[in-house]
């Protein structure tokens, strides 16, 4: 009789938080869709979305994709944020990942989301005129060292030991 150990992750994502990332993911994709339809409630609630978000979250809002004749409600850099903060969310939960990230030095932990930031900053500053493939591209890189960075005091994630006998 072979015993093996399989080692996974206690740890639950809050419902909560599932939410407010759906929403970071899909709001901006809605806001246009919504102004598309040219409905009185549908389209100002698309326009207020767009309005808020480009006055006071994003900060090239010119750098937007266009769904349907409209702007997303973020540039492309914002929306590549959510995607890339889904994409560490998702290594993170994979225990084999998630560990060996958290193993690496706090240093290193704590530098190589600033050198991304960095990136992001020097994007917006020095290359104007960025492509919206790369500034998306370069959102992404921001949001997953970022979401890294938040879990920079997460301690090693608990391990529960699951026995199965063949």
């Amino acid at each position: 009789m072979a015993t093996q150990t399989l080692t996974q992750s206690t740890t639950r994502t809050p419902r909560w938080l599932l939410v407010i990332m759906a929403v970071l993911f899909f709001g901006p994709l809605l806001a246009p869709l919504f102004q598309a339809t040219r409905l009185p409630l549908l389209a100002d609630s698309g326009t207020l979305a767009h309005d808020l978000l480009t006055r006071y979250i994003c900060p090239t809002p010119a750098k937007s994709y266009m769904l349907l004749g409209f702007p997303m409600a973020v540039c492309a850099r914002c929306w590549g944020a959510t995607i890339g903060i889904w994409a560490a969310w998702w290594l993170l939960r994979n225990p084999r990942i998630g560990t060996h990230y958290r193993a690496l030095p706090l240093a290193l932990r704590f530098a190589l989301p600033l050198l991304a930031f960095g990136l992001w900053w020097l994007e917006i500053r020095l290359w104007i005129a960025a492509p919206l493939p790369l500034v998306l591209l370069n959102g992404i890189h921001a949001g997953l060292w970022g979401a890294l960075l938040g879990s920079l005091w997460q301690p090693n994630p608990r391990a529960a030991t699951v026995q199965f006998t063949q």
